[in-house]
């Protein structure tokens, strides 16, 4: 079992630290789908946290946690912004055209679509999002093995 953590500010500019993190040191051990899901939801919760908090001032802070365990990973974004609740967004319709399309919402798509789980609650005024992958691939080779 790993366990990593980073801290993120209120700038767009920090998902590239997030995707410099993701790939160096929270995804040893990861299969390439596995790694490329994790990053994509990842990305996608952090820029929907800074772009749609209504935080008035510059200490948001986003705190990401990665922790892996044999082919299941789970990631936990806690942020002190306003309550936001991905599980809750409905599915978005399918555009007419990429002008049409709402990033937040796809994003939160695009996480349904990679994660095994999501889970929200808002506790002490914080908002923690959960967010759980299985390595399908890994768990696959596993049970052939035995």
């Amino acid at each position: 079992m790993s366990t990593d953590a980073l801290l993120l500010h209120r700038d767009l500019a920090e998902l590239e630290r997030l995707a410099v993190w993701i790939e160096g040191r929270a995804m040893r051990d990861l299969s390439a789908s596995l790694s490329f899901a994790v990053q994509v939801c990842l990305e996608e919760a952090v820029a929907n946290i800074i772009m749609y908090s209504t935080t008035t001032d510059d200490r948001l802070e986003i705190v990401v946690e990665v922790e892996h365990r044999d082919q299941t990973l789970v990631a936990r974004i806690e942020d002190n912004g306003s309550a936001f609740d991905p599980t809750q967004v409905p599915r978005p319709p399918v555009p007419a055209s990429l002008a049409e399309a709402k990033v937040g919402n796809l994003g939160i798509h695009l996480m349904r679509s990679f994660a095994s789980g999501m889970h929200y609650e808002r506790r002490d005024g914080r908002n923690l999002l959960t967010i759980r992958f299985v390595d399908v691939q890994d768990a696959a080779h596993g049970a052939t093995m035995r």
